[in-house]
């Protein structure tokens, strides 16, 4: 530890005498690592009203260390220079390290906070009065820091996700239920806004991948003596990977980014929290449109990608190996059946139901300023193609291990 025990008992002495400011935050009760999230929400908001100073007083509370982490990371991300922090248990006292931070001053009932060695009293007393500054970490302490930082963020993030995962099914259930939750005109708005006009520059991109694959893989096929062959092979390519994988990556750049974007905004102009005071369900009038709408509009889209793709490989063909249009078409109809065009078509809700979750998840995530809305923008896109990723190849390992 970094004080000793005599030293702890000091401390939790003088908390009797000091008298905390009227304006001082009381934590009290438990505050481990089960703490729900909207007590978390609200310390942070509380917290974020505060200037220069904070007082911060723990009465009879029981903390750990996840949730002393988590309130310096609050503490570091206000406008804070000088916290004081007052305890009365031997506990609290000994996690107040987890508290330090170069970036403010820490007072601990009283009397600057320093962290050193337990046996290491006299250097405590000589250095009671003067600025407080941390020492340099070394290599390993930074990164088992950078690791734990890493940890717990990965921790809210998991349990704030499966919580909006599990609010979007409830409201989602509900309005099947009750259909005149449903609202008609947002669906079909986000279908057009992000389907139809998203469309031209998906077939671009189709096209384009569609010709380049389709060349480089008649080439080789024709060296080997079966150009033939690059018909049936190209073709499935074009309507099991090609159609849908392409075309989600696009929508996820476009999208994800696009919903991230405005509920982002939306949040931090305080609009979401007006919804809320007028008793409007925000996952009806502004999630589910936009998560349902990517669902129906996907593979509609797939289908105009794949023929796309399709008419980009005969030309690539015709242009390169020199098989005409109608031989093209009749080794196409003899060699690929219609289930390569299902199973693309398969994958395109799924690939749309990740990029609407994605991107309207990350878009409530921002808070702050308007820098958040930058960051949680750019994780949105990168999330989403992840998972597309991923999605993709947990389809093809099923589809080939039951030979589809």
């Amino acid at each position: 530890m970094f004080v000793s025990d005599s030293e702890i008992q000091e401390i939790c002495a003088r908390c009797n005498t000091i008298k905390p400011p009227s304006n001082a935050i009381i934590i009290e009760g438990h505050w481990d690592s089960f703490v729900q999230q909207a007590y978390i929400t609200a310390l942070r908001a509380q917290v974020q009203k505060y200037t220069g100073e904070i007082h911060i007083v723990f009465q009879n509370a029981k903390v750990g260390i996840i949730f002393m982490l988590l309130l310096r990371n609050t503490l570091e991300s206000s406008q804070i220079e000088d916290v004081y922090i007052y305890v009365d248990s031997m506990q609290t006292v000994r996690l107040a390290s987890f508290l330090s931070s170069e970036r403010y001053a820490l007072y601990l009932n009283g009397e600057i906070y320093v962290a050193l060695d337990n046996n290491d009293n006299a250097t405590i007393k000589s250095v009671l009065n003067t600025p407080y500054k941390n020492n340099k970490l070394n290599i390993f302490s930074s990164f088992f820091n950078l690791i734990g930082k890493w940890c717990v963020n990965f921790y809210q993030t998991t349990i704030s996700f499966f919580n909006f995962m599990g609010m979007l099914l409830h409201f989602f259930v509900l309005s099947c239920l009750k259909p005149s939750n449903f609202r008609i005109r947002s669906l079909i708005y986000h279908i057009y806004e992000q389907g139809f006009k998203a469309l031209p520059v998906g077939l671009m991109t189709s096209l384009i991948i569609g010709y380049a694959i389709t060349l480089q893989g008649a080439y080789q096929l024709n060296s080997m003596g079966v150009p033939i062959m690059s018909v049936d092979t190209t073709a499935k390519l074009a309507l099991r990977e090609m159609g849908p994988f392409i075309l989600a990556l696009v929508i996820a750049g476009r999208s994800a980014s696009s919903f991230t974007a405005q509920l982002g905004s939306m949040r931090l102009t305080e609009e979401l929290s007006a919804m809320k005071a007028m008793n409007l369900n925000i996952f009806y009038f502004l999630i589910i449109p936009r998560v349902l709408a990517l669902i129906i509009v996907m593979p509609l889209m797939v289908f105009a990608a794949d023929a796309v793709a399709l008419f980009g490989g005969m030309v690539a063909i015709k242009t390169s190996i020199n098989i005409g249009f109608e031989t093209y078409l009749e080794r196409f109809y003899e060699t690929v059946s219609i289930t390569h065009f299902w199973i693309g078509v398969v994958k395109a809700p799924v690939f749309g139901a990740i990029i609407g979750i994605v991107g309207c998840f990350r878009g409530l995530e921002c808070k702050g300023d308007t820098q958040s809305i930058g960051k949680m923008t750019t994780m949105s896109v990168v999330n989403a193609i992840f998972w597309i990723i991923m999605a993709n190849a947990i389809f093809s390992f099923i589809f080939t291990r039951y030979n589809l």
